[in-house]
């Protein structure tokens, strides 16, 4: 509990400026430090954000990274990945936006999602009545603590790895679309829901080879007339944005993309998403 609350703390901000004279001064809520519990987490352009989380649900490291899911009053359940929000029980305009619902056709297709381990999307795409599904993700522990704490996004799909229409692959997704080159596979959409767009000053780095990579490998598995579907970032990014978009011109295959934007609750702001096609198509 607080010992003082802003109210107060206002108080004495009005008293101290009055008696200094200063022309501007300003008061702040009280950041709580030594908490056992997460929560601050950084916005797109690393402000701080505190959420209103009342316990910690799940807590491991897997070999990939840190899974994280708190409990928040007003959000649900929220996952973070590597101390980054992911996805909570209140974000499914986040999954909406990304796969254009009511926008885009996925009635009789042919989908691979690269990532998505909490389940969410795959789960809605099946809504839609798609021909066939594979998803390809590599960290089996989160899709563990998913299908158990994050049961409202993801449903049952994550209790098997194998339904009707859709599998999941528990596999580094580079290789799986090197496989599929290989096999000549092609197919009518692709999602990119794996990492954001990096925060840097040039598109250099291990991140940025990754996306590149991603983005040649998906192109030749794409159908011609496919869509790959990927978030971006915060909105509050405008030049990491750019330099995406810089890098889709740069890729063997000559591409055209359009984008749009939507507020996530768990993000606390407004999120990017791009939708990508071969040009001429």
């Amino acid at each position: 509990s607080r010992l003082i609350l802003l109210q107060s703390v206002r108080k004495l901000e009005k008293e101290f400026g009055n008696k200094l004279g200063n022309e501007r001064s300003n008061a702040y809520p009280a950041v709580t430090r030594g908490s056992c519990i997460y929560k601050y987490f950084p916005t797109a352009d690393e402000r701080l954000l505190e959420y209103d989380i009342d316990k910690v649900v799940y807590e491991q490291r897997s070999q990939f990274q840190k899974i994280l899911i708190v409990h928040s009053r007003s959000l649900g359940n929220l996952l973070l990945l590597d101390d980054l929000q992911n996805l909570s029980e209140s974000d499914l305009i986040y999954t909406e936006t990304l796969m254009q619902r009511g926008k885009e056709n996925y009635q009789g297709k042919e989908i691979v999602i690269l990532g998505g381990g909490d389940g969410a999307l795959l789960h809605e795409l099946l809504k839609e009545e798609p021909k066939y599904i594979v998803m390809i993700e590599i960290d089996e522990l989160v899709m563990k603590a998913a299908s158990k704490y994050l049961r409202s996004c993801c449903g049952d799909v994550l209790d098997t790895l194998k339904g009707d229409n859709y599998e999941i692959v528990v596999d580094d997704c580079v290789n799986v679309l090197n496989t599929y080159i290989q096999q000549g596979k092609s197919f009518d959409y692709i999602f990119g829901d794996l990492t954001d767009i990096p925060i840097s000053s040039n598109p250099q780095g291990e991140t940025w080879d990754f996306i590149r990579s991603i983005l040649s490998l998906s192109m030749e598995v794409l159908k011609p007339e496919g869509k790959y579907m990927t978030h971006g970032n915060g909105a509050s990014c405008p030049d990491s944005l750019k330099m995406f978009e810089r890098q889709l011109t740069s890729l063997k295959v000559p591409v055209e993309f359009s984008k749009c934007k939507a507020f996530v609750p768990s993000f606390m702001e407004d999120w990017v998403f791009y939708q990508i096609w071969k040009k001429n198509y």
